[in-house]
């Protein structure tokens, strides 16, 4: 359904909280697939990221943490040293198998990791663990995670990926909040500026209007990439006629331009 002038008429006269008419509803908030481009993107993005997480994490952070607090040690000697599937800098990460005898007498063996062969079997190393755990144990110079804290820089993609989806939900809703509780206002268009930024390849623009909430106040810029916005602020700019607003009044930068909706 098209948005008409009468639509945008009956939501400009509606108090708050208005009804929004369904077309506007979708309008505003760029109906059909494209709109849903960046959620989708965010999502497999963020897929594919926790996939890294889950192989390259250092899960075990938390014991490096306490064994390199601890003052604990005793001789070890290396058991096994098998190359894992990982690489780090095309350096492989090299397993160890390792024994050690802490002070309970009681033998144990345990794993650690290097990026690089750093030692080889029946080399007598230190062994550092937890006195209150001796089962917790690495030789020194090694690590519990296969990817050590490089492993933390994937996080960096669930997390941008969650970020995007998030940005999206949340600008929806303070979107339809606007709509049905936005206060309504005129104002003149400063001026409409092109700027160097590009979003999906198209420019955006720097639209300047007088402040709707201090009259002679510090005008308002935001920026928009919808063509209909941007003819719209031009076309009223150009004939110096004042433009219809809904806005936040906590946020007076927060704005939708109702008329830009009217399809042709």
């Amino acid at each position: 359904m098209k948005v008409t002038a009468d639509d945008i008429a009956q939501l400009l006269a509606s108090p708050p909280p208005r009804a929004v008419p369904a077309p506007v509803q979708q309008a505003v908030q760029g109906g059909g697939c494209a709109s849903w481009f960046l959620p989708a993107f965010g999502l497999v993005f963020g897929g594919f990221g926790l996939i890294f997480v889950v192989v390259f994490f250092p899960w075990r952070f938390v014991d490096d943490f306490r064994l390199a607090a601890s003052d604990r040690t005793t001789p070890g000697e290396i058991r096994r040293v098998t190359p894992t599937n990982m690489t780090v800098n095309k350096t492989k990460v090299m397993e160890y198998a390792f024994a050690y005898t802490p002070a309970d007498r009681r033998p144990r063996e345990a794993l650690c990791y290097t990026t690089g062969r750093r030692w080889s079997e029946r080399e007598t190393v230190t062994v550092r663990y937890l006195p209150d755990n001796p089962d917790v144990a690495c030789v020194e110079g090694a690590r519990l995670s296969q990817g050590g804290w490089i492993g933390v820089v994937v996080l960096i993609f669930p997390l941008i990926g969650g970020g995007l989806v998030a940005w999206f939900v949340l600008d929806r809703l303070r979107t339809r909040q606007v709509l049905r509780d936005g206060t309504v206002a005129e104002v003149d268009v400063i001026s409409v500026d092109e700027t160097t930024m590009k979003v999906n390849y198209q420019t955006v623009y720097r639209i300047t209007f007088a402040n709707p909430v201090q009259p002679g106040g510090p005008p308002i810029t935001v920026r928009r990439v919808k063509k209909a916005d941007v003819d719209l602020a031009l076309k009223h700019a150009r004939d110096r006629q004042p433009i219809f607003i809904l806005y936040d009044p906590r946020k007076p930068s927060r704005v939708i331009f109702p008329e830009a909706l009217i399809e042709p």
